[in-house]
This record gives C-alpha cells, sequence and structure tokens, in this order.
C-alpha cells in the first residue's frame, strides 16, 4: 500500500509547488491538504481539509497516516502579517501546531521550512523564531525530521515581498561571489527547495534520522 502525505501550507508558494509534484508523482495514494480554505484545485488523490491552524488540536486525525509524511510550508513576514505577535504566531505557533497534529495523525516523517540563519540565541526576531520552533519541534521526537534552512526565495509568490526582490537584485551582482565559497547565501527558487522537500522525503526514512538541509545543499536538488 503507498503510503500518503499530509501538507500545511498548500496554498503558498512553496507549498503550492510541493503540492504538485506528490499529485504528478506516483509515491502517494492520497495526499490531505489542512487549509483554511479550499482551492479549487481537485485531484482524484487530494483531500482537503478546512481547519484553523490554531485549532488544530481539536481537529480529528488523518486515518492511514502511520508511514506517511508530512510537510509543512507556513510561513510569512512581519510586514505581511502586520505585527510581530502576528508574525510568531503564523511561523512558531502555527508551525508547532501543525507538527503536534502531524503527530497525532502518526506521521512517521515531518518536513519542515525554516529559514538561514535560524537560532533560538539570535537577537534577531525572525532569525530567532525560525530556531526556537526548530527546537520545539525537534522535542516533537518525529521517527525522522528533515528540516529546511533556504536563503531568500525568488519565484513567483501571490504576494509582493519587498526585502526578497532586493536581495535577489543585489544577487545578481554578487553572483559571482557564489562559486567562492558563498554558496550558502545565494536565493533558492521556489520550485527547488519544493522539490529538494519532495525528493528527500524517499532519502534516510531510518528511525531517530534528524537532517538540517542548508541552503547551499537545497541548491543541489
Amino acid at each position: 500500500m503507498q503510503r500518503q502525505a499530509l501538507i500545511f501550507g498548500a496554498t503558498g508558494a512553496v507549498g503550492g509547488e510541493l503540492l504538485e509534484l506528490c499529485l504528478e508523482g506516483d509515491r502517494y495514494s492520497r495526499i490531505t491538504v489542512i487549509a483554511r480554505r479550499a482551492t479549487a484545485l481537485e485531484h482524484e488523490k487530494l483531500q482537503w481539509i478546512e481547519a484553523e491552524f490554531d485549532a488544530l488540536s481539536s481537529l480529528e486525525p488523518v486515518s492511514g497516516m502511520g508511514e506517511g509524511d508530512a510537510y509543512c510550508c507556513l510561513g510569512t513576514t512581519i510586514k505581511a502579517a502586520g505585527s510581530e505577535a502576528a508574525f510568531r504566531r503564523v511561523d512558531h505557533d502555527f508551525v508547532l501546531n501543525s507538527a503536534r497534529y502531524a503527530k497525532r495523525c502518526g506521521a512517521r516523517q515531518f518536513s519542515m521550512v525554516s529559514a538561514l540563519g535560524a537560532n533560538p540565541e539570535s537577537s534577531t526576531l525572525y532569525n530567532r523564531t525560525k530556531g526556537e520552533v526548530e527546537a520545539a519541534v525537534l522535542a516533537e521526537d518525529f521517527p525522522t525530521l528533515k528540516i529546511f534552512r533556504p536563503s531568500l526565495l525568488k519565484g513567483e509568490r501571490d504576494e509582493f515581498r519587498l526585502g526578497e526582490e532586493i536581495g535577489n537584485m543585489v544577487s545578481i551582482l554578487l553572483t559571482p561571489l557564489f562559486h567562492l565559497g558563498l554558496r550558502k547565501y545565494q536565493p533558492v527558487e521556489i520550485s527547488k527547495l519544493a522539490r529538494a522537500m519532495y525528493v528527500s522525503a524517499d532519502e534516510d526514512r531510518s528511525s531517530g534520522t534528524h537532517y538540517v538541509l542548508e541552503s547551499d545543499e537545497i541548491q543541489k536538488y
């Protein structure tokens, strides 16, 4: 029996690319998306569950996830969220809620998007929040956990992110330096990050595995 996938954040840029890969491939017999609102996308393997991310503790578990994979692509910016508190609610609380729900469903593997520079001791709110949620998800003790720390993301988004656009323009000027040991800071294509998450889900699923894939490692996929 083919395994199942559970995706949080599939209506975003990275999650949308990942969902397409999951639907097009033959790895999963069913893909369940947890979202605040379902989109018009339909597929014989796709199941939408509409739910608020701050209420996942009361949501019935998805059945059949015993050997399945959960993916979390949730994330925002302080500007988009509207405040530091709202940003933390999404990037920490909602991500942790998703991990706990996936654990309750019995998911064997959890893959999550974090960020370059994630560090719970960082003086920067963004990096500190990413580091803190990584530590919190690690404590959930999934058999297999994979954390992806991309640099700036480039590609089409529904929302405009000025910081990323400026960073991507600057990166064009710095391209020669990326070949001199600074590849970790090179912007990552959204499609490449999604592919890294999808492909790596079949790599080393042994119990007790905890991977952190830095931005330069993501570039290899």
